[in-house]
């Protein structure tokens, strides 16, 4: 008798046997556990401990949970630290991050896939070959760039410009739309343009309704990324009023606030992308059932 073996350490067969099969649930479970207490532990940590005083902190017999948990403290260290004006700061670039990168890469990804221009072969084999060049081999490049804009000299220090340049002209999100929309049947495109529509209005009449699921997908990422983002707001941006919450967190090191409070600060730096990521969740990873055009 013939049997169709599996690849991988147990095969069809050894599954139906109690002790293999107990041997992959097992295995399975420590994997599982492990990585959720990977992932969980440090965020629940950073929580509690940051419900302790200074002294209770630097007490190593103090224990894993604090002796009381005053909810108050919350409110207390988010006042004290002017949080606020952070985030707004914060939502300002990144609100602009994906507007750049939803609709410069949205363009160029559908460009590249239904338009297809003389040489965007060429265009997207070097693209694609940028993508191997370290950040940073362009990190000096791109600050005198920005510090003296050519042809319109002109200085973008003290702005978020820089960070949406940057977020707009992203290689990785416009492979990523090119290969989403290389999905969807070239018939839809050609049937629009016998109509009389424009490449611009096949993108936002069609292309993005279609595509939805690749939009929130690369607007989570990018909203992610410019929460967390440091380097280029620190490099280009002194302004305290201009601060976000990447370098605001990274000063509360100099800062005159004690330990406890810090890490309670870095709490408030995780929370926008768990909000997030908890309201949008289903909308990220839902598919799309994309029709064809019938003859």
């Amino acid at each position: 008798m013939n049997y169709k073996m599996d690849k991988g350490v147990l095969t069809s067969i050894d599954m139906k046997q109690p002790k293999y099969k107990v041997l992959y649930w097992l295995m399975f479970s420590i994997l599982l556990v492990g990585g959720i207490l990977i992932c969980i532990l440090p965020v629940v940590w950073i929580f509690l401990t940051g419900f302790k005083d200074a002294n209770e902190i630097y007490d190593l017999s103090s224990g894993f949970f604090p002796k009381r948990i005053d909810l108050g403290k919350i409110a207390t260290v988010w006042n004290a630290m002017k949080f606020y004006k952070y985030y707004v700061n914060t939502f300002v670039m990144a609100g602009g991050d994906i507007l750049f990168t939803i609709i410069v890469g949205g363009v160029a990804g559908y460009v590249l896939s239904k338009v297809k221009p003389l040489g965007h072969r060429i265009i997207f084999t070097t693209l694609f070959t940028l993508t191997l060049m370290p950040g940073t081999c362009r990190t000096v490049p791109l600050y005198m760039m920005f510090s003296d804009f050519p042809y319109l000299h002109i200085s973008m220090l003290e702005t978020y410009w820089p960070m949406w340049i940057m977020a707009a002209s992203d290689i990785f999100n416009i492979i990523l739309f090119k290969n989403f929309f290389d999905g969807i049947s070239t018939s839809l495109v050609e049937a629009a343009k016998i109509d009389g529509a424009s490449d611009l209005k096949i993108f936002f009449q069609i292309m993005i309704p279609l595509a939805l699921p690749i939009f929130w997908v690369v607007g989570l990422f990018t909203f992610n990324g410019a929460m967390g983002t440091f380097f280029w707001p620190y490099l280009l941006i002194t302004s305290p009023e201009k601060r976000v919450l990447g370098v605001q967190i990274y000063n509360l090191k100099t800062s005159t606030f004690s330990i406890d409070y810090q890490l309670l600060g870095l709490l408030f730096a995780m929370l926008p992308q768990v909000i997030i990521f908890g309201l949008f969740q289903k909308r990220i990873m839902g598919g799309v059932n994309i029709g064809a055009v019938k003859g």
